[in-house]
């Protein structure tokens, strides 16, 4: 009988948090931490395989030989679609990554979306039971949130209050913003985490897939995307005010 093979594949990623909050300012202290989140994904013969030298796709017999041929030089990594899953995989140099000691990939900031740029779409599904798409919110500002998960010592009351101020003073001003906050937490565990009061976006359940889309090395991160589409700012937690301190129309 012909079985199909299925490879399971767990991606580490690193993350360092910053203890480095400017005095003058009252945004709450995030506590540094070194972490490594692991996530499964599955690749079998049908799963599209990319060949990142060269932007084509392989057959999954050329990706066997070519891993047969140069055993531990390649790395196999998820690309992650719209939608924050992984629809393809990408053979990769291990030369070309951010690998740590302990073998971990790290998030290459070089390839984070930048300031000016369009950002590349998204689907989201909130703990509202509504879908966000990006390419139909145009017309309106959009804060993406990017977090691991909505708990201790990254999620707390203190670390939202400068979301919920920051959106309560647009929502006075007439501007209206769609604020989202992806998480590695199941909607059940979401609606555990989640106090009763405003904390400035909606949880997007079991969304991590959207921060390894746009390369987001540090957590909480802030993207703040303009009524075109386009990236208006970036910044991690303890430098809200980059976004905060705008003046938005």
């Amino acid at each position: 009988m012909n079985f199909s093979r299925t490879l399971i594949f767990i991606l580490p990623f690193c993350l360092l948090f910053s203890d480095n909050v400017c005095a003058q300012t009252q945004e709450p202290k995030v506590t540094r931490y070194n972490g490594k989140v692991s996530q499964q994904f599955a690749m079998n013969r049908e799963t599209p395989i990319i060949d990142h030298a060269t932007g084509r796709k392989i057959s999954y017999e050329a990706y066997n030989e070519i891993l047969r041929k140069n055993p531990g030089t390649y790395k196999t990594q998820p690309v992650f679609d719209k939608y924050g899953k992984p629809s393809s995989f990408e053979l990769i140099k291990k030369s070309q990554l951010l690998i740590q000691s302990n073998g971990a990939v790290m998030q290459n900031p070089d390839l984070m979306p930048e300031v000016g740029e369009p950002l590349p779409p998204f689907v989201m599904t909130g703990l509202d039971g509504k879908e966000y798409n990006s390419e139909k919110l145009r017309g309106k500002y959009i804060l993406l949130g990017f977090w691991v998960k909505y708990e201790k010592p990254l999620y707390t009351q203190a670390s939202t209050k400068v979301i919920s101020e920051f959106m309560e003073e647009n929502r006075r001003k007439g501007v209206e913003i769609i604020s989202l906050g992806t998480t590695l937490n199941t909607e059940e565990e979401c609606l555990e985490a989640i106090p009763k009061r405003n904390c400035g976006f909606v949880p997007v359940p079991e969304s991590y897939g959207f921060n390894h889309r746009y390369k987001i090395s540090e957590t909480p991160f802030f993207i703040l995307v303009d009524r075109k589409g386009i990236i208006k700012a970036m910044a991690p937690h303890t430098e809200f005010s980059k976004i905060s301190e705008l003046n938005l129309r």
